[in-house]
């Protein structure tokens, strides 16, 4: 080697350890800090379902288990957040180091990301979003790792991230949909015979194989004997609840709702809120009856069809009453409060408003989540939950004229994340933050995309054939 090129390359060599070191250094931090994590009442119904004969669609079976593993080895959800640090972390470190060339303005968006109030909250607490946005991020980050390095170990980090990221939540397939295009563009390059017939045929083959995989884990739940609740019974009555109230007259079937008073309309109006469904269905004097919860089995019948048949009529004869109920959930779930009036005076559902002291398990976090900065940033005040979503919309401006290697890839991921938004739109049932906590990351690395500079001759084959 010749000396002085060593001496030339020696210094861009240690900057590009700056971000790696910052990377472990607000890693370590974070895990440090607020070790063992903040326990949601999530984790709880984690624990209830495992001693249910019934595993629902409303917490991820993959995540459950993650928990339960936890406890039974370590007893302790120490592993769990740490897990949750390094793959969030490490995803978002691969990413920056892809897109952006310069160290210091690689150290500057990387601690922009990580102070997002969205990003760091989401990330010490115990949930399923904190898994979905982890897994995410280290799917984009693997992915842009081999667009720009070639390298198939990070395709396979990718597409491992991708696949772990379908198991979090129902509708986290439309957020891993990118990943897999990209996995069947790599496979359809290494074909001897490139044609579009046979791109479409391995995209094809590949959406399926996503999809299977997402189902696996409810497979192999049912082949332990355990019975399955929907959500979307939730989510059906509380629109159908929703119209009754607007509309003056309830809509509920009898099956559903208590008898007499217990379920009547002003029951119903005292506890609807688009904050928080759970009054509707889960406190003592709840006027409504759900079949089947995380803390009930499936051992009643399931009229799942004369809810969808009431539930389609109800929107049939009220289509306005409908569309207004939704775009009101709309208004609540970015945090438009100003326009949203909501009698409760509620600023906004705060990100972790589903945690108590007994289920707190960081004793540090107790120390800020009485100060007013933390409960403002908690609450939306500082960044609510529109600002996320408006950079994230921005971020796919001008995505479709690009004609660069990889914008076929990042056209996928902003329309993978509004589809994810609009199933939030259509059946969500509770205006919380977390819901939209994805678009915390999916919007900084769409800018961040855009910087990115494949570097090896495979990656420039990627384009789109449509």
């Amino acid at each position: 080697m010749n000396p002085s090129n060593h001496a030339i390359q020696s210094p861009n060599s240690r900057h590009n350890l700056i971000l790696p070191a910052v990377a472990l250094l607000v890693c370590a931090a974070m895990t440090v800090v607020f070790w063992p994590g903040v326990a949601t009442w999530e984790v709880i119904q984690f624990e209830f379902q495992r001693n249910l004969p019934v595993m629902n669609d409303w917490k991820s079976p993959f995540v459950a288990y993650i928990y339960w593993i936890a406890d039974y080895f370590f007893e302790s959800t120490g592993p769990v957040l740490l897990t949750q640090q390094l793959l969030f972390w490490a995803g978002l470190a691969l990413l920056t180091v892809s897109a952006i060339s310069n160290p210091i303005q690689r150290v500057f968006f990387f601690l922009v990301v990580a102070a997002l109030p969205l990003v760091w909250i989401s990330e010490i607490l115990l949930w399923k979003e904190a898994w979905t946005m982890s897994l995410l991020m280290l799917s984009m980050g693997g992915v842009f790792a081999y667009l720009k390095t070639g390298k198939p170990s990070y395709a396979l980090i990718g597409a491992l991230g991708g696949i772990l990221l379908t198991l979090t939540r129902q509708n986290a397939l439309l957020l891993a949909m990118p990943t897999c295009y990209v996995g069947a563009q790599l496979i359809t390059a290494k074909l001897s015979t490139n044609t579009p017939k046979k791109q479409r045929l391995v995209r094809v083959t590949a959406f399926f194989v996503l999809v299977a995989v997402a189902l696996s884990v409810n497979w192999a739940v049912n082949k332990a004997g355990k019975e399955r609740c929907h959500i979307y019974h939730h989510a059906i009555l509380w629109d159908l609840a929703a119209i009754s109230l607007y509309e003056g007259k309830i809509l509920i079937p009898e099956e559903f709702r208590h008898k007499g008073a217990a379920g009547s309309l002003k029951r119903i109006r005292a506890y609807f809120n688009y904050y928080n469904s759970d009054p509707l269905f889960y406190s003592e004097k709840s006027p409504l009856k759900l079949y089947g919860t995380a803390y009930s089995p499936c051992d009643q019948g399931l009229p799942m069809g004369l809810l969808l048949k009431t539930w389609t009529g109800a929107i049939g004869h009220y289509p306005g009453t409908y569309l207004r109920h939704r775009l009101m959930y709309i208004v609540h779930l970015l945090g438009i409060t100003n326009i949203s009036g909501d009698r409760g005076g509620l600023k906004y559902y705060p990100i972790d408003s589903e945690f108590s002291s007994n289920t707190n398990r960081s004793p540090r976090f107790d120390h800020i989540r009485h100060h007013p900065i933390y409960k403002a940033m908690a609450s939306g005040r500082i960044l609510p939950g529109w600002t996320y979503v408006v950079v994230f919309l921005l971020s796919g401006f001008g995505l479709s004229k690009q004609k660069y290697a990889h914008a076929d890839y990042l056209r996928f991921i902003w329309l993978g994340g509004l589809a994810y938004l609009g199933t939030f739109l259509l059946i969500g049932s509770g205006a919380v933050l977390r819901y939209i906590s994805v678009f915390a990351v999916l919007g900084p690395a769409l800018l961040a995309g855009r910087r990115l500079v494949p570097r090896h001759p495979q990656a420039d084959k990627i384009e789109s054939d449509q």
